[in-house]
């Protein structure tokens, strides 16, 4: 073990230095940013607090070869630590079990042989001198030794034990014959003794579960073909009942979180279909009329913070066009107040132990220009200490503010959009060249008010930057969400256009000098926007793109399920026979022809979610007639990228593809 850093203490223009966003008058425009400094990662990814909140652990690799979890003693009795997984693996996510013991996940990010592995599990001291594994990473290859040991990858985290103790909640995936995942049961494991036992015996069969405060399942969701029914244990007597049943799609209300002993707050959507959130009448069997809380314009995810042991719910974060914090203490909210007020402008997200009276503070800080800072406050003393940047490289003064904005479709539909926009552009008030950057999914939500790598990115190169949160995307409204079944090719990609549109409408952008990029379903969407518009683009980009909707169902190596294409995708996309029609007619490898703009083409030998023949055979389509295509092959890398030389290579050829047909 090594001491890493020692925390320093910063006055008050030191930090206004640190944080705030500088104007610094150059004679001569910057050099642009390097590649890596937006994609390689993190020098400091996460932070927390030990139950007692004596000790705080953090994800550094600052200087060092591994990113590891840096161990430091607030009380400064003891040195600093670093402890590391192994010399190729990072640890990649981490989580205090008590104030003794801390388990772990792992990711090596530069073994080629690493398909199939997964992130196992282990358990550390705090002090790195006794570890354990939990979960193994490979499955079973008939050591005896290493099954005794471990348990098989079909163990994941689901939460803490019982509060004071050493035990962890984990669930056993079971799959069907046909290695689909069907449903799981819960076990408890102590993390120091590697004790195991199943949590429940009268369980229903369920794919989801919730825990309370206490690490107890109180709330199960079990699926059955296209129907869901959600069930509820008692705390007082521990019997399970239905709470309901109804169409998966069609499900009146979705858990949240358990509050106290015997309270349940679920989330409906108000007549806008934005999120409403509600306590749950046992009496009635239904949500009750007044919302406790609602978020107007959004309908995003909800995570309680809650106080282990007792169950209290001391305050929810919310993402609404960014992610914000209702605390329902007045202490809190005060401490919240004063945090804001040091730190203006800025997201800053709190976490305390203990809460009631916390001896620290952690902050996670960030703008959209600031990928992020890690702060301790101590409310004793009222003493600030930085700990670390996220991205030390960036220099946020450099890079391009996120807007956000809402406009209205040709149909009238709500259309959220992004906009980023280069800074010496913004300030000139001038147009310039664009890239449209579709988000995949594409039922997910693509952007918050964040520093997001890929933007800024492209903006540092020059480039405004516009999203468009199409119908179909999540996080705005159940209206807008439902909007984009059976759409794709068809409004989903007239939203992009209306979202360029608006974007031209304010001088922003050079209308002559646009391009299309994507990845997944952003991919197939810059096809089709140069299949559809084909006088709209100069160029595309499309990574791991879906060539056509059809092949949605009919590869079956795709690691799509079996209940996915038989339920979520004929509500969604379409049916595979009663739609034929209308897929061809979006589909870009049929209208391959109609393309007229350059295509940088993308595809992973090993995507198992988009196969490789989606991007070979749109490839050959292209030559086949005549088209401007530049084809990608990275044999190793699945729907995504996991190895950075290959995700720097990508970006690279971008840079150059864009500069070649945009400037």
């Amino acid at each position: 073990m090594s001491k890493l850093f020692v925390l320093c203490q910063v006055t008050l223009v030191l930090w206004t230095a640190l944080v705030a966003p500088l104007a610094r008058a150059q004679a001569a425009p910057p050099a642009p940013v390097p590649i890596e400094a937006f994609f390689k990662p993190a020098s400091m990814s996460a932070a927390a607090l030990s139950p007692s909140g004596r000790w705080l652990a953090a994800l550094s690799n600052e200087g060092q070869r591994r990113v590891g979890i840096v161990m430091i003693d607030l009380d400064g009795k003891e040195g600093s630590q670093f402890i590391e997984a192994s010399e190729k693996d990072d640890v990649e996510w981490f989580a205090w079990v008590n104030d003794d013991w801390l388990v772990f996940r792992v990711d090596d990010p530069n073994d080629r042989s690493a398909r199939g592995m997964g992130a196992g599990l282990m358990a550390t001291s705090r002090d790195g001198k006794r570890s354990r594994m939990l979960v193994a990473r490979r499955w079973d290859t008939g050591d005896p030794i290493r099954r005794r040991r471990a348990l098989e990858p079909n163990h994941r985290y689901v939460g803490l034990g019982a509060p004071g103790s050493t035990e962890i909640v984990l669930e056993e995936r079971h799959y069907d014959v046909h290695w689909e995942y069907a449903h799981s049961t819960l076990k408890v494991i102590d993390v120091a003794s590697g004790a195991l036992r199943t949590m429940l015996s009268d369980a229903p069969r369920a794919y989801r579960w919730w825990l309370d405060g206490s690490g107890r399942a109180r709330v199960a969701a079990q699926k059955n073909g296209d129907q869901t029914s959600l069930f509820w244990s008692d705390a007082r007597t521990g019997q399970w009942r239905e709470l309901g049943s109804a169409p998966s799609f069609d499900m009146p209300f979705w858990p949240q979180y358990v509050d106290g002993e015997n309270g349940l707050i679920v989330n409906t959507t108000d007549a806008q279909g934005h999120m409403a959130l509600r306590r749950f009448d046992f009496t009635t069997m239904k949500p009750e009329a007044q919302p406790l809380l609602s978020t107007p314009g959004f309908n995003g995810p909800v995570t309680p913070i809650v106080e282990r042991g007792s169950n209290t719910t001391l305050g929810l974060h919310l993402w609404v066009d960014t992610r914000t914090t209702a605390w329902f203490t007045p202490g809190l909210r005060d401490l919240q107040t004063k945090v804001d007020e040091k730190m203006p402008g800025r997201v800053n997200v709190l976490s305390c132990q203990p809460c009631d009276k916390p001896k620290a503070v952690l902050i996670h800080s960030y703008t959209d220009i600031d990928p992020g800072i890690f702060v301790l406050h101590r409310p004793a003393d009222d003493k600030w200490q930085l700990l670390g940047r996220v991205r030390p490289e960036i220099e946020p003064e450099t890079m391009a503010r996120l807007e956000f904005h809402r406009t209205r479709a040709r149909d009238g539909l709500d259309l959220p959009v992004w906009v980023t926009r280069p800074p010496a552009l913004a300030k000139a008030g001038k147009a310039g060249p664009a890239v449209v950057l579709v988000h995949g999914g594409p039922w997910v939500r693509g952007v918050n008010w964040a520093w997001h790598a890929e933007a800024q990115f492209l903006a540092s190169r020059g480039y405004v930057v516009i999203e468009p949160e199409f119908r179909g995307s999540a996080g705005y409204s159940l209206k807008h969400f439902r909007a984009g079944y059976r759409q794709w090719g068809q409004t989903m990609q007239d939203d992009v256009t209306d979202g360029l549109r608006f974007a031209v409408a304010q001088g922003w952008v050079d209308a002559s000098r646009v391009c299309i990029m994507g990845a997944s379903y952003g991919g197939y969407s810059a096809l089709v926007g140069l299949m559809k518009d084909p006088d709209q683009y100069r160029c595309g980009v499309a990574l791991a793109a879906v060539s056509d909707p059809r092949f949605m169902f009919d590869f079956h190596w795709s690691d799509i399920s079996t209940d996915g294409k038989q339920f979520s995708l004929p509500t969604m996309l379409g049916d595979r026979k009663a739609d034929d029609a209308m897929f061809a007619a979006n589909s870009p490898l049929e209208h391959a022809d109609r393309i007229k703009a350059p295509v940088l083409l993308v595809h992973g030998g090993a995507d198992r979610r988009v196969p490789i023949q989606n991007g070979e055979r749109m490839r050959d389509a292209l030559r086949k007639n005549r088209k401007d295509v530049q084809w990608v092959y990275y044999a190793d890398e699945g729907h995504g990228f996991q190895y950075l030389a290959n995700e720097l290579d990508y970006y690279r050829k971008v840079e150059a593809f864009l500069a070649k047909h945009l400037k």
